[in-house]
């Protein structure tokens, strides 16, 4: 019964690019694991790993973390310097590459909940709604292609693709971010529970936070390239970890959004062209219908 009723999920990108929705991929039994632990597993990983990296940077290799282009003076290592020397590079490759799959599976499951909750949607809008949900997942899929991309090709060794690289992780998240909010609150309808206002409330208060720093980190890093203003790259950095973890606090949200619902991985139903129905590597023939067996009888007694 749970394997049917998952059987109606996306089973992969192709499905959402199509635009099949599939309303019975949530469910609030005691069955499976909880998506909301996963979430947390992200945030966590990330958090602490930028924290050690930070931390044995500005201790042990101080000048080398804050090297700049225009040699003057800093203070504050970026997250791409702390993360571009050795040992820490590898460790954070590692770790980065460890949390890239839950979510990517987040993603997934973002899609299939806000699919589920269509309902709540005005009909006028769901068409929209529809259209923005697919749009939703592609930003959280290229934003965390990009942040892994980031991660294996540092700026050490290769400067202009870092660099682009994270433009494209920036855009993609503050777009993802913005989108998510609105897909948010159209499942919602006029009054809140409280887990939803608490969520609501953080996802604005994140990316209101987010847009400020990206706007202090390109002004301080137009004044450190052009200017070479000594501190200006600090701030720029200072910047950076602000956008670090107002994404990671965003992100984390979905702790909230999940509460409750159970995440179960299942083998999906295959139709064959018979009409048999294949599940596990078993085929079941379906009953025939009870009309159909009585016209049989009453042929073969004519005959």
């Amino acid at each position: 019964m749970i394997a049917l009723q998952r059987s109606a999920c996306p089973t992969g990108a192709a499905d959402i690019a199509s635009g099949q929705f599939h309303p019975a991929c949530f469910r609030s039994d005691k069955v499976g694991s909880q998506p909301r632990y996963g979430v947390c597993m992200v945030k966590e990983v990330v958090q602490h790993t930028d924290a050690i990296c930070f931390i044995t940077g500005f201790l042990f290799r101080f000048e080398d973390v804050n090297e700049t282009m225009c040699e003057v003076k800093n203070y504050i290592p970026s997250i791409s310097a702390v993360t571009g020397i050795t040992p820490q590079t590898y460790f954070w490759r590692f770790c980065i590459a460890l949390h890239t799959t839950p979510r990517f599976a987040v993603a997934f499951i973002h899609y299939n909940y806000y699919v589920s909750r269509l309902q709540y949607v005005k009909e006028s809008y769901r068409g929209l709604f529809m259209k923005l949900i697919r749009l939703n997942f592609w930003l959280n899929t290229v934003e965390n292609s990009s942040l892994l991309g980031v991660t294996c090709i540092s700026n050490k060794e290769n400067y202009p693709i870092h660099e682009k690289i994270f433009i494209v992780f920036m855009v993609t998240s503050l777009c993802y971010m913005l989108c998510n909010t609105i897909c948010f609150r159209m499942t919602r309808e006029t009054t809140l529970s409280d887990d939803e206002q608490r969520s609501y409330y953080w996802k604005k208060v994140m990316f209101a936070g987010i847009m400020s720093a990206t706007a202090g980190l390109l002004f301080f890093f137009y004044k450190h390239r052009i200017h070479c203003e000594p501190g200006a790259f600090s701030y720029f950095s200072a910047c950076e970890y602000v956008i670090a973890y107002t994404n990671m606090g965003y992100h984390f949200t979905a702790y909230l959004d999940f509460k409750g619902l159970e995440w179960l991985v299942a083998h999906p139903l295959h139709h064959t062209g018979n009409g048999s129905i294949v599940n596990n590597n078993h085929t079941t023939t379906p009953a025939i219908p009870a009309a159909s067996t009585s016209n049989s009888n009453s042929r073969r007694r004519k005959h």
